[in-house]
């Protein structure tokens, strides 16, 4: 970690908004300004600090809208607080940004979102390294996973996505000081690294390489603990196109069932191919399904999680059926499952030149629909999941399984030692699905078990 002389004690505050490539950027500034004596102040006196970092999205009109409301009410509550807007709200719309009360700098993307240039503002001098491309961060504050960005940027051009023209095209960080930043993450406490970007299935093609490399340098990671043993730790992909799931990256997965969480979140979209066409997606239903049954016939089990945009224009009622349809068949343990939100300076920021656009009744009532399709499937999935083995990142006596999964380990079988991961064997968690028939999981160690589930549990 670098060493910084303390030069203030003023107090600051970070807001992120969006994906967790913005959650890692906030933390890259925020690691900047606690290395000059900075203190950061708690989540609910925001109006006691007096600089406000909002850390901004656009992908939808909503989140745009929450970072202004954010930006008024800060202003009011405290005239005298200086506000930062930074983030792809801040490339997209910077001059709005810049009439808002109490924002005193917009900072978009790219070079202008450098801390360098902030620190700048702020009157701080830099230190040698942060005149180029920050080398990464050293923890990750507030939570028990960390965020590896390994990307940024895109070069598709989906019909309703406006992250390429806030971002940029695809730019990939070296592997060597990738593979570093996880040996400082792993010795700050974390025991789960999700490596997170905006396109992060094409890491690697500006470097002559791909993500199946990365994926096998950082599977090859071993850090030494206080008691001198191997830390036991896992990675996880946060977003990946289900096209992008094959040859070294599907070979990393099946080599290092444990080291990498067998769990993938493929954005579909949609499950229409007329729809899909007119987003401009690259693949159809079929490609998409086949994908899935490639990655089944190799792990074992997989989580497939999902984005799934309703109402796209031209959604008629039967494309919305086929998309129910694809669902079932892609057998999601997972929906995000959000509404069309026109952005400025994309394809389908006109509505009507992509096709009909769809009334607020009937987006509101196929989300429901399709919600309670996802439930479902979620359901199935647990189920399916009893006596299957996985790995818990514990959190008291609940942790998260690579599958993606809630799962309790009861009282009397936790570790007698604090562990970061504990293997298991899954069962229904029956003590607590009685009250609202709600299928929830169990994991009872391993190593503890004798005879059969049940005689376990």
């Amino acid at each position: 970690m670098r060493s910084v002389s303390t030069q203030t004690d003023d107090r600051v505050r970070f807001v992120t908004f969006g994906c967790k490539a913005n959650q890692y950027d906030t933390q890259v500034l925020r690691e900047a300004l606690l290395r000059r004596g900075w203190r950061e102040t708690d989540r609910e006196s925001g109006s006691s600090a007096d600089l406000v970092v909002i850390n901004t999205c656009t992908v939808t009109a909503e989140a745009g809208r929450k970072a202004r409301q954010l930006a008024r009410r800060l202003a009011r509550e405290n005239p005298d607080v200086r506000i930062a807007m930074t983030g792809c709200l801040a490339e997209s719309e910077p001059e709005i940004l810049r009439e808002l009360p109490g924002v005193e700098w917009v900072l978009g993307n790219g070079e202008a979102k450098r801390p360098v240039h902030f620190l700048r503002e702020l009157g701080h001098e830099l230190d040698p390294e942060e005149l180029g491309i920050p080398a990464g961060i050293t923890e990750f504050a507030g939570h028990t996973r960390a965020f590896l960005k390994i990307q940024d940027g895109c070069d598709m051009a989906c019909a309703f996505c406006i992250i390429p023209s806030v971002r940029g095209p695809s730019r990939s960080r070296p592997a060597e000081e990738l593979a570093s930043e996880v040996e400082r993450l792993l010795a700050s406490g974390h025991r789960e690294i999700v490596l997170c970007g905006i396109h992060i299935g094409h890491w690697g093609r500006d470097l002559g390489t791909d993500l199946g490399v990365l994926l096998e340098r950082l599977a090859a990671v071993e850090v030494e603990g206080a008691d001198g043993a191997p830390i036991d730790w896992r990675m996880r992909l946060s977003s990946i196109e289900a096209t992008e799931v094959t040859g070294p990256v599907l070979e990393a997965l099946a080599a290092h069932p444990r080291r990498i969480a067998q769990h993938l979140h493929m954005p579909m979209q949609a499950g229409d191919d007329g729809v899909l066409r007119a987003m401009n997606r690259w693949y159809d239903v079929e490609t998409y399904l086949a994908c899935c049954d490639r990655i089944r016939a190799v792990l074992d089990r997989p989580a497939f999680t999902a984005d799934v945009l309703v109402g796209f224009p031209g959604e008629d009622e039967a494309a919305f059926e086929n998309t129910l349809e694809t669902v079932r068949r892609a057998q999601f343990s997972r929906l995000h499952v959000f509404p069309f939100s026109p952005r400025p300076g994309t394809a389908a920021a006109v509505p009507s030149t992509i096709g009909t656009e769809c009334a607020p009744e009937d987006v509101r009532e196929r989300r429901a629909r399709l919600s309670e399709v996802a439930h479902e499937l979620s359901q199935a999935f647990r189920r399916e999941l009893v006596g299957a083995r996985d790995t818990i990142a514990l959190e008291g006596t609940v942790g998260l399984s690579g599958r993606y999964q809630r799962v309790r380990i009861p009282l009397e079988h936790l570790p007698a030692r604090p562990a970061a991961l504990v293997d298991v064997e899954l069962a229904l968690d029956t003590a607590r699905a009685a009250d609202d028939d709600e299928v929830r999981l169990l994991g009872i160690p391993a190593r503890q078990r004798t005879g059969t589930c049940e005689q376990a549990c």
